[in-house]
């Protein structure tokens, strides 16, 4: 009981790195232009290469884990592993909001998702493709007890 414990815990921290992998290259990389240039107002296909990481990332976790597994399972629900990567997500896009690039604390605004609109689609629908990924997962969950509870 001891091992499979500490083996989930050991997975949903892997979650959690993944998700903040996603999200600190999608904050980096969400403005590129595959075509060259994007100052000249081109389509930013690095927006939807970076919500597709995202994505990606939540639907293999969605399709490797168990809406609900057994007490003893070594391996993490659904809902966890997807909670844990869309926090790492959520974690890697606030710090590069707001705080700017680690190592430092200090708000000097050296930030990098800025307040213009591909940045803020970046966030809003990043958060609303976790939101509906998460929302699965929960009601996955809870059919997966009903159905083991009835028998």
């Amino acid at each position: 009981a001891g091992s499979a414990r500490a083996a989930r815990i050991a997975l949903l921290v892997l979650c959690l790195l993944c998700g903040l992998a996603v999200g600190t290259v999608g904050s980096f990389l969400h403005r590129a232009g595959l075509g060259g240039s994007n100052q000249g107002g081109g389509f930013p296909d690095g927006l939807l290469l970076s919500l597709g990481g995202l994505t990606g990332l939540l639907l293999g976790l969605g399709e490797l884990t168990r809406p609900a597994p057994d007490a003893a399972s070594r391996y993490p629900g659904r809902l966890a592993a997807l909670a844990a990567a869309a926090a790492g997500w959520v974690v890697a896009v606030i710090w590069l909001t707001y705080v700017g690039p680690p190592p430092s604390l200090h708000t000097k605004g050296d930030v990098v998702l800025a307040n213009d609109w591909l940045s803020m689609t970046y966030l809003i629908a990043g958060m609303a493709l976790a939101t509906a990924f998460l929302y699965k997962a929960w009601i996955a969950s809870l059919d997966a007890r009903m159905a083991r509870a009835r028998g």
